[in-house]
C-alpha cells in the first residue's frame, strides 16, 4: 500500500496523527428536531473508521474544490464505511456572508444528520494546521487516526480515483 499526498501543510505529515485540534468558539452543529445548538469539537474525536475531514473556507469557491470529491464518494463507497466532517472557516468568509453560509450549513445537517459538521468562528484550523485560506483542503485518516491523503485545492480525476481506492482498502479495519 503506497500512502498518498501533495503536502502543502507544514503540521500535516502522511502517515502521522492529525495534529489535535480544539473548536470551541460555535463548534460542532448538533440538530434536535428542528433546533440546532453548538457544542465544542475536537480531534482527535475517536472516530474508529476511515474518516474524510475537509477543512473550509466560507466560500462557494472552496466547497466547489471538494465537490466533486465529496459527490463520487458518496456515489462509491457504502453509506457508513466511513466517516465525514466538514469544518468551515468563518474567520475566511466574505464580508456579510455568514449568515448565508451558517443557513447553508444548517440545511447540510438536516441532508447528512450522521456528518459532523463544525463552524469555526476564530479560523482556528487553518493556523494549527497551517493551511492556506480562502480554499478548501482534504485530508483522509485511517481508523486509527493516522494521515492517508492531504490535499490542498481541487482534486483531479486521478486524484480522486486513487483517494477512493486507498480509503477502500482501509474500511474494515480495526
Amino acid at each position: 500500500m503506497q500512502l498518498s499526498s501533495t503536502a502543502l501543510s507544514a503540521t500535516i505529515s502522511v502517515g502521522e496523527p492529525l495534529p489535535e485540534l480544539l473548536i470551541d468558539d460555535r463548534g460542532e452543529l448538533v440538530i434536535d428536531g428542528e433546533d440546532f445548538s453548538y457544542t465544542p469539537w475536537q480531534h482527535p474525536g475517536g472516530i474508529g473508521k476511515v474518516h474524510v475531514l475537509q477543512y473550509m473556507a466560507g466560500r462557494m469557491t472552496a466547497r466547489s474544490q471538494t465537490q466533486p470529491f465529496t459527490d463520487k464518494l458518496e456515489a462509491t463507497l457504502p453509506v457508513g464505511s466511513f466517516h465525514v466532517t466538514t469544518v468551515i472557516n468563518l474567520d475566511d468568509a466574505l464580508w456579510g456572508t455568514s449568515g448565508f453560509v451558517v443557513g447553508e450549513v444548517k440545511d447540510n445537517k438536516r441532508k447528512y444528520p450522521a456528518s459532523t459538521i463544525v463552524l469555526d468562528q476564530e479560523g482556528s484550523g487553518l493556523d494549527t494546521w497551517q493551511l492556506q485560506p480562502k480554499g478548501a483542503t482534504i485530508v483522509v485518516l485511517d481508523p486509527m487516526g493516522s494521515v492517508l491523503f492531504l490535499k490542498e485545492g481541487g482534486m483531479t480525476e486521478q486524484e480522486i480515483e486513487s483517494t477512493l481506492q486507498l480509503m477502500q482498502q482501509h474500511i474494515g479495519e480495526p
